[in-house]
């Protein structure tokens, strides 16, 4: 028997209660006891979906296992709340699953749309996250059990027991931050905490080479492409963190960033409508509030710490053990190495992208890569063997 034919058969009310019982929460960020949500839904519809600023959609693996389930308790929540209009969200990027979930959604009269869930026009529907939905289905079925799921550094997503520690499902050592959910945490925070804090499912150990400024600024980037730009705030919110982030990663940063940052970031907090809004400063604040020195590092000292700003780095040809065998030249996407046979070559570092393909190709290992200062470098082409630093 399907979740819904158990909703019909037992009743809306004797059902809400086996609910309450579970202590069935909504799963998504607008959080709370799934009955209390489905009795005071008006019946007008039914939205589910993933919240709008998970870009890293590591949760519609409980979607892509098991649709039917998913499906089935969406409509059983729409028959509790007394409507047939029923509607699965995917993000734009998902128009490939759409069309594999087609004939499934026919089959129990769900439309699916690509698209966020527009708060304005769903303010008076039931919102629905994916999970919440494949858990009532579960519930009905007999064989719902509590947990959290979670993807552990990009691992296979599994369900977890609210209560495991964080420090049981990755590794803290050698730790600089853990991207949780939608923000950061020490290594420190991360080993009082459990799997429940992981709000959109990820779990990413952060370590001394990865950059936490463009760590962010990645993030930022992921919602200003699903963002409707409708909420002022969210909209220029976003493009002032994102530009911010950005020019600190290109050697451009000012000092007065990280206050505009907690500015701008506490605001969108509380004037946005949906979560890509909420929550998407979160990932800039948390940085900006704990990692200060990486910021300042960037500003004040010129210095990626984790040497994965490229406007930091310098590649250079060591005049010392180039023999001028081109191969550089061959394979620079640029074309910005100067040299010939038996010359010295030299990389015009205005033009250079620094992809490192040279220092691939070079077996001489001439080709170097630093975030220090340059040492003498030739001015004009030079035969090998003739140049002297002093």
């Amino acid at each position: 028997m399907s979740a819904l034919d158990t909703v019909k058969t037992m009743g809306r009310e004797a059902v809400l209660e086996k609910i309450k019982e579970a202590g069935l929460c909504e799963y998504g960020l607008q959080a709370g006891p799934l009955a209390d949500r489905i009795e005071k839904a008006n019946g007008k519809a039914v939205d589910a979906g993933l919240n709008n600023a998970d870009t890293d959609k590591v949760l519609l693996s409980v979607l892509k296992e098991a649709p039917d389930k998913v499906f089935a308790g969406m409509c059983a929540a729409a028959y509790m709340t007394g409507t047939k209009e029923v509607t699965l969200y995917l993000p734009e990027s998902e128009k490939d699953l759409a069309d594999e979930l087609k004939e499934t959604a026919e089959k129990y009269d769900v439309k699916i749309v690509n698209s966020i869930i527009d708060m304005r026009e769903s303010e008076e529907h039931l919102l629905l996250h994916i999970v919440t939905a494949a858990e009532l289905a579960d519930l009905l079925d007999e064989c719902y059990c509590r947990g959290i799921y979670v993807s552990a550094d990009g691992a296979e997503v599994k369900k977890a027991d609210p209560d495991t520690k964080i420090s049981d499902l990755v590794s803290l050592e050698g730790a600089k931050a853990v991207k949780l959910g939608y923000g950061y945490v020490t290594p420190e925070e991360a080993a009082g905490l459990t799997a429940s804090a992981a709000a959109n499912g990820v779990i990413k150990v952060l370590t001394e080479k990865d950059c936490l400024v463009q760590e962010t600024l990645e993030h930022l980037s992921a919602y200003r492409r699903v963002s409707c730009g409708k909420c002022v705030f969210c909209r220029e919110g976003l493009i002032q963190l994102e530009y911010m982030q950005r020019e600190i990663t290109s050697a451009r940063g000012k000092t007065d960033y990280l206050e505009l940052t907690k500015e701008i970031g506490e605001a969108m907090r509380t004037n946005t409508l949906c979560s890509i809004g909420q929550v998407s400063a979160e990932a800039a604040l948390d940085a900006a509030e704990k990692y200060p020195d990486e910021y300042e590092a960037h500003i004040r000292k010129n210095k990626c710490p984790a040497g994965a700003c490229t406007s930091f780095v310098h590649i250079y040809i060591d005049p010392q053990t180039c023999t001028g065998c081109g191969e550089c030249m061959d394979v620079c996407p640029e074309g910005c190495i100067e040299g010939k046979a038996k010359y010295i070559h030299m990389i015009d570092e205005f033009d250079c992208s620094k992809c490192g393909k040279c220092m691939e190709a070079c077996e001489e290992g001439a080709v170097i890569r630093t975030a220090g200062k340059l040492p003498k470098l030739p001015n004009r082409l030079t035969k090998v063997g003739k140049f002297r630093r002093h």
